[in-house]
């Protein structure tokens, strides 16, 4: 496995950690799966970010909300396929990964806030 691809997956799970430790109601999991055996990457892998919170007033008011987003690495293509991050095709490069993680950690600031200190 290309070095590249390795140090991508250590970045998605250490901003997942980040996140998952940043908060305390919410969690933040990262799964990769692969070899994939269809499009749109055969041989390739897929990753998925979620993010899992309780839903708002009593805990016991049913099941919490789980929001996620994922994309797929094209070993053979030298590719990263991220669409659900509307970044389409990007290379599997250090430019393509740098924008990639960006992204990913945006979405995550997106599903969970900064805590307010109080006063």
């Amino acid at each position: 496995m290309p070095p590249l691809v390795l140090a991508l997956i250590d970045s998605v799970f250490a901003l997942a950690l980040h996140h998952d430790r940043r908060v305390e109601s919410a969690a933040v999991r990262a799964q990769v799966t692969g070899p994939e055996t269809a499009l749109p990457t055969p041989h390739g892998l897929a990753i998925r970010v979620s993010v899992t919170q309780p839903r708002e007033g009593e805990p016991s008011e049913g099941e919490p909300s789980e929001e996620s987003v994922g994309f797929h690495v094209d070993l053979d293509g030298g590719r990263l396929l991220a669409m659900e991050l509307n970044l389409a095709e990007l290379p599997l490069d250090r430019s393509g990964l740098a924008r990639l993680i960006g992204e990913l950690e945006s979405w995550c600031y997106a599903r969970i806030p900064m805590a307010q200190e109080a006063d």
